[in-house]
């Protein structure tokens, strides 16, 4: 009977634990991982959903590591743009590491190790491999993701114009990640009749003069460029490119220069963590426009309960002041953006409204609103 009793209550405790999600923001960050000669795309959407475009062209090990730092707990949508190492190599570890929902990748054929790696970790991880071309929607909440290439089939022996290109969109706000897709795969996409704007533009190829063509940036009209690039032998990125991006008035971001580019955006402005390494003609913020918020998730409630108070407007962790200025004395709590806190209101009289001042301080700036509650 004891052990009967033991393990019902064991039930109902395991029954109370709920799982929290990744708490939901207003903005979408794009970290351009600095990986050297190679790319690596982390998504964070305002959703809290991950998405994971190539790991570079190490052992993954890196990737890893950044991800983990970004406390990323599982990915939603895993994007294997095309077999070349320097983009393909460490998806295996990341496949190992973390809990992947989704895979896309071009259906294309190829023999090297990375790639059978790669198809290896896929399978043994138990996800399908889903199929990324023109057409191809992927279901996110709060976000357009479409594959706008490659519009047809390739040879094997062509696999950059194989790449996966995926346009995303949040607000009114763009951005287009092309893989290596070179200036075949470029017409294809431009005839295909496919909208394809975008603010940012991550170069094809690392500035490899076979991409980035006239017609392509002309049809893209981007603001800003984020060349993943590193040392090597190639000569990139081309001058070739260059003076394209230069003859378009387009701001560029150098990974080997400027380190890893995060890009934020709360679907109407557009920041990033640095200036441009070449300037265009427009100016690129340095920060976003904020605007803080509160409520609560009861405006009446009874006298002595607990009610969450939630404080959003601000980039998610962002610690923030709560002043509750109850009828016999003010009481500071301290929570953090987007997390739920939770106030017991022993000190709050019935009837009587008490006002909460919430303040916080990010980048300098200092950021105030207010909400309130009257006890019945």
């Amino acid at each position: 009977m004891k052990i009967l009793k033991s393990l019902l209550i064991s039930l109902l405790l395991l029954a109370s634990v709920s799982i929290t999600p990744a708490a939901a923001t207003n903005e979408l960050k794009v970290h351009f991982i600095n990986v050297g000669q190679g790319d690596a795309i982390y998504i964070k959407t305002a959703n809290g959903d991950d998405i994971l475009i190539d790991a570079g062209n190490r052992d993954g090990n890196d990737v890893v590591a950044y991800l983990k730092k970004q406390k990323v707990n599982d990915i939603e949508v895993m994007i294997a743009t095309h077999p070349d190492a320097d983009h393909m190599g460490g998806l295996d570890e990341i496949l190992k590491s973390f809990k992947i929902k989704s895979v896309y990748a071009p259906k294309v054929s190829h023999t090297t190790q990375v790639y059978k790696d790669f198809l290896t970790a896929v399978k043994n991880e138990g996800v399908k491999n889903k199929t990324a071309t023109k057409g191809v929607s992927i279901p996110l909440k709060g976000v357009t993701a479409n594959f706008v290439g490659s519009v047809r089939s390739y040879s094997n022996s062509d696999l950059n114009n194989w790449s996966a290109v995926l346009r995303l969109t949040y607000g009114k706000k763009a951005f287009l990640f092309t893989g290596d897709a070179e200036t075949t795969s470029e017409n294809d996409m431009i005839k295909s009749k496919q909208v394809l704007t975008a603010d940012v533009i991550k170069i094809g190829h690392h500035g490899a003069k076979t991409s980035t063509s006239s017609a392509f940036l002309k049809t893209i009209k981007p603001k800003y460029a984020v060349l993943s690039v590193g040392k090597n032998s190639y000569g990139h990125p081309t001058s070739d490119v260059l003076n394209r991006l230069k003859s378009s008035k387009v701001n560029v971001f150098r990974t080997d220069k400027q380190g890893t580019i995060i890009a934020s955006t709360n679907g109407t402005n557009l920041a990033f963590n640095t200036k441009p390494a070449i300037p265009g003609t427009v100016t690129a913020p340095t920060s976003a426009t904020y605007k803080l918020t509160a409520s609560l998730d009861n405006r009446t409630p009874k006298q002595y309960s607990t009610i969450n108070l939630t404080v959003k407007g601000l980039p998610s962790g962002t610690k923030y002041k709560a002043v509750f200025r109850y009828k016999s004395k003010n009481t500071t709590y301290s929570g953090s953006v987007g997390k739920k806190l939770p106030v017991k209101i022993g000190r709050a009289a019935k009837g009587f409204t008490v006002k909460v001042d919430v303040s916080a301080s990010y980048k300098g700036k200092s950021y105030k609103t207010q909400t309130a509650f009257t006890p019945k």
